[in-house]
């Protein structure tokens, strides 16, 4: 039976993190918006989107990368989840006239799509 030198296996411990890091199983991808279907869709224009996701606790680089996303995915499917690995940030359920949302940070709150407030 062939033994390792333990300094061996901590010299591979760095590249084999990486390796399942770049494969997703470690939850090291960050957050990603995920559209899920729903009956009602909406196109968000870019002040509304970031309303809302400031509202949801994102801070200003997380709205640069994820509202572009969202905005599509609630314009074709009509609902979103924004998750970090295996952990889900958010959820966004159009209902005309509502965007309702619930986030992890913020709790739960409706947006009135027509009047371009939270109720």
């Amino acid at each position: 039976m062939m033994r390792r030198h333990p300094h061996a296996l901590i010299r591979l411990l760095p590249k084999a993190l990486l390796l399942l890091c770049l494969l997703g199983q470690i939850g090291c991808a960050g957050l990603k918006v995920t559209p899920l279907p729903s009956p009602h869709i909406v196109a968000l224009d870019t002040d509304d989107t970031v309303r809302i996701l400031r509202r949801g606790g994102f801070s200003d680089k997380e709205i640069l990368e994820l509202g572009a996303d969202l905005r599509d995915a609630l314009a074709i499917q009509g609902a979103a989840r924004i998750c970090n690995g295996h952990i889900t940030e958010a959820i966004f359920a159009v209902h005309d006239p509502f965007l309702h949302v619930s986030t992890r940070k913020r709790g739960t709150f409706i947006y009135n799509l027509e009047k371009r407030q939270f109720r």
